[in-house]
């Protein structure tokens, strides 16, 4: 009986480690990126390219007073802070194509700064998370 349990968990493990093999683990990170409010759809449509697959925004008003304002030449004070969950592999594309556009998008100006996630509950919300549509989609095809 101990032999046939032995075999048995043997077994499942190696299917586990099969069907974990598979899926291409990447850690994912938060993108915070602050722009203007008017500017707000034009980087969430940027950030989708890099496979972004979720994104949500929080409006508000810069705290700044009027001579900063003036002095850093910025337009306008109501904000969009943009969360976006990226992957760890298109950081530094996406970090490369914020700083250009920051740079010549007319009022395109804002910061943007990374935060590392050290975990996810459940696979699916990972791999949603991920944009691993080959694990979603043989997951969904049996």
């Amino acid at each position: 009986m101990e032999k046939t349990n032995k075999l048995v968990n043997s077994v499942k493990h190696e299917l586990f480690k099969k069907k974990n093999d598979d899926i291409n683990y990447k850690k994912i990170k938060i993108l915070i990126t602050i722009v203007n409010r008017s500017k707000a759809t034009f980087y969430l449509d940027l950030l989708e390219q890099y496979e972004v697959n979720f994104q949500t925004i929080i409006y508000g008003k810069g705290t700044a007073n009027e001579d900063m304002i003036n002095y850093l030449g910025l337009a306008e004070i109501d904000k969009a802070v943009i969360f976006s969950i990226i992957r760890e592999d298109k950081e530094k594309d996406i970090k490369y194509t914020l700083d250009n556009k920051f740079k010549t998008v007319r009022n395109g100006k804002g910061i943007a700064y990374i935060i590392p996630i050290s975990s996810v509950v459940g696979v699916y919300i990972y791999q949603y998370l991920t944009n691993n549509r080959k694990y979603l989609e043989e997951k969904a095809n049996g």
